[in-house]
């Protein structure tokens, strides 16, 4: 017989809890277990999880094999980590001082920005910041000219300007004349 250590899912619709069990493999996921071996609440801030590691470490000894939801919650605990440790033959006072070492070890874990960005925010963050250094070099580039050519260009605009209203003009004329023959 199979023996696997999984979660049975308990709880009403929306509200889920978990139960950590040893089952037989072949019964249904709800159904038929051996052993309560503890829960996983996910509804609590943070996460409530309970386990009996005595009951895990007899059943992992027996030879039970973890789901991956159920291996991931132990690894959570750090069961399975214990569990390698006392399979390679130290004792449990071993055990604690090979894991403080190791968590010395390690490099201490970055919070997360909870604040996660799409793809279009981030292009259009970036595209703001190319616009705002281009206007920045323009300013900069805007002192160096001289009084006299703002002036010139208010000059070229109005010998524009008169152009567009003859053609206007004559326009109209033109619709005019067609009506008169139609």
């Amino acid at each position: 017989m199979a023996v696997k250590i999984r979660l049975k899912k308990m709880g009403s619709k929306k509200r889920p809890f978990y139960r950590l069990i040893a089952a037989d493999s072949r019964s249904p996921r709800d159904g038929r277990f051996l052993e309560k071996l503890g829960y996983y609440n996910p509804m609590v801030e943070p996460a409530e999880i309970k386990i009996d590691e005595d009951k895990v470490y007899k059943w992992l000894g027996n030879g039970a094999q973890p789901t991956v939801s159920a291996a991931n919650l132990l690894r959570a605990e750090g069961i399975l980590e214990r569990w390698e440790l006392v399979k390679t033959g130290l004792t449990i006072a071993e055990v604690k001082a090979k894991i403080e070492e190791r968590r010395t070890k390690q490099p201490k874990a970055q919070p997360k920005d909870k604040t996660k960005l799409s793809k279009k925010a981030i292009a259009a963050a970036k595209a703001a910041e190319e616009e705002a250094a281009k206007a920045a070099e323009e300013k900069a580039a805007a002192p160096a000219e001289t009084p006299e050519a703002p002036a010139e260009k208010e000059e070229a605009k109005p010998a524009e300007t008169p152009e567009a209203p003859a053609e206007e003009a004559e326009a109209p004329a033109e619709e005019s004349g067609e009506e008169k023959k139609s």
